[in-house]
């Protein structure tokens, strides 16, 4: 690939940016800025990356700069300046493979085909092609509502019950519903012993996901008691019983995989 580069001349310590209009690959535009002043441009700020809009004007378009990855993954200057400033596109993380097998960071925001997994000892099942055009998001939701088996994903990290709820609902569907007794034992089961937020609230109770009324329940002894008048949430234990809890304790908890929540509002005076 090549794209016209900026050049950092060594005659000042005061970086001064050239703009090369001639076309090289990035190593090959590494060379020239070598040869010919120092090195490619590094960007340490915004103001830099504003100097460099302002040399260019329009004309400006995917001009390459010193950035590389090396050979541990890590992104580094190419005059070996630390990385302390990055202005990364917010869309160009989503990858696409090719038919050369290759991948490929692209805009999130474009539309492809794409290929959704479910769990299966079949391999000739494992993987679905879908023809239509999806942005990666759209291809992400389709993919969790028609072909995931896994329902219940366990996530370790130790939250509040309306962030663990903001979580679920950004990366997954929401907080876990329990339905009957089947399900609760499931979820303990995942759960590996650890204490755990689940979906239900006291608004009066109901489940964060769709704002389902619960019709069943696996209270331990005494539970609800709502001590102290502040336990609106709900934990589950390591053998599958439900205790009223403040929500502003810290637990891992449960995201659900399926259809988009309804968003259930969660608001209480006192959590």
């Amino acid at each position: 690939m090549v794209w016209k580069g900026f050049c950092v001349p060594a005659y000042n310590q005061i970086r001064k940016h050239v703009f090369v209009k001639t076309v090289k690959s990035w190593s090959e535009a590494q060379s020239y800025c070598r040869e010919k002043h120092t090195d490619l441009a590094t960007v340490r700020s915004q103001e830099e990356a504003e100097q460099l809009l302002n040399i260019t004007g329009a004309s400006l378009r995917d001009s390459w700069i010193g950035l590389y990855r090396d050979d541990t993954q890590n992104w580094q200057w190419s005059n070996s300046d630390d990385v302390i400033y990055s202005n990364w596109r917010a869309d160009l993380f989503c990858a696409s493979v090719n038919s050369d097998r290759k991948w490929t960071d692209l805009s999130c925001n474009l539309q492809k085909a794409f290929i959704c997994y479910k769990e299966t000892s079949n391999i000739t099942e494992r993987y679905i092609l879908i023809e239509e055009l999806k942005t990666w998001t759209e291809a992400q939701q389709y993919c969790r509502e028609h072909h995931t088996t896994e329902r219940y994903t366990l996530i370790e990290e130790l939250k509040t019950w309306t962030e663990a709820q903001q979580y679920c609902r950004e990366h997954h569907t929401d907080l876990v519903s329990i339905k009957n007794a089947s399900e609760n034992e499931e979820i303990v089961k995942k759960a590996q012993g650890k204490p755990f937020w689940i979906g239900l609230f006291n608004e009066p109770w109901k489940w964060s996901h769709q704002g389902d009324n619960y019709t069943f329940h696996n209270w331990s002894n005494g539970q609800p008691d709502n001590w102290g008048g502040v336990e609106n949430c709900v934990k589950m234990s390591n053998t599958g019983g439900w205790t009223d809890a403040s929500c502003n304790n810290k637990n891992s908890f449960f995201c659900c995989n399926g259809e988009d929540p309804v968003q259930t509002v969660f608001s209480f005076n006192s959590v």
